[in-house]
């Protein structure tokens, strides 16, 4: 099993959750209020280390050292307490499903490759309009992926010369935002600005 190395976590678009049926009321007329549920789902991304010969061993569909997650769980208000502040917060089932929905690879892995060692990845980050996630990898790239189809949408190359360690999306001005701006730092201590 390879060790993941990083995460990130954002709620799927398919959510429905009713605010009105994820916290009870304080007004509520009954305090017995049972099986109030509903759905919620989440995606996260994984990215992982890996031997380049171990990859090699694996079918093709396998060879991955980027997992997307897919979780669901419900969420309900199943508690019969009269303390209010209790009654506030939502109950969530202990019971989360989750499956992979995809693997995909960062580095190209053949065997007559001069790539040696352990492809891995160093971070990854959904952009805040959930349309997309960036991979920095150990091979000094950076991968854009769409979230639904996990399709690889694009591979940045930099002046990167060294494993991409951290990676952040422009938030609060819908420009940059809309803009898909990118920054990404390096283990060579360099800082690259991306407009994806």
């Amino acid at each position: 099993m390879n060790p993941v190395l990083t995460l990130d976590l954002q709620p799927s678009r398919d959510s429905k959750v009713n605010k009105n049926q994820a916290t009870i009321s304080a007004n509520m007329e009954s305090k017995n209020h049972e099986n109030s549920k509903c759905k919620y789902s989440l995606v996260a991304i994984a990215g992982t280390a890996a031997d380049a010969s171990d990859q090699l061993d694996l079918a093709e569909d396998e060879r991955g050292t980027v997992a997307v997650v897919k979780a669901t769980m419900a969420m309900g208000n199943t508690t019969t307490t009269t303390n209010e502040d209790d009654m506030n917060h939502p109950i969530i089932n202990k019971r989360i499903h989750a499956r992979i929905r995809a693997k995909v690879g960062t580095c190209k892995i053949s065997e007559d490759s001069s790539f040696l060692g352990k492809p891995g990845v160093g971070v990854c980050r959904f952009r805040p309009d959930g349309s997309c996630f960036a991979v920095g990898g150990w091979d000094r790239r950076i991968r854009i992926y769409s979230r639904t189809t996990a399709k690889l949408l694009g591979i940045l190359r930099g002046p990167n010369e060294d494993s991409i360690t951290t990676l952040d999306w422009a938030v609060g001005d819908d420009d940059l935002m809309h803009a898909g701006v990118l920054a990404a730092g390096s283990s060579d201590g360099k800082i690259t600005l991306w407009r994806t």
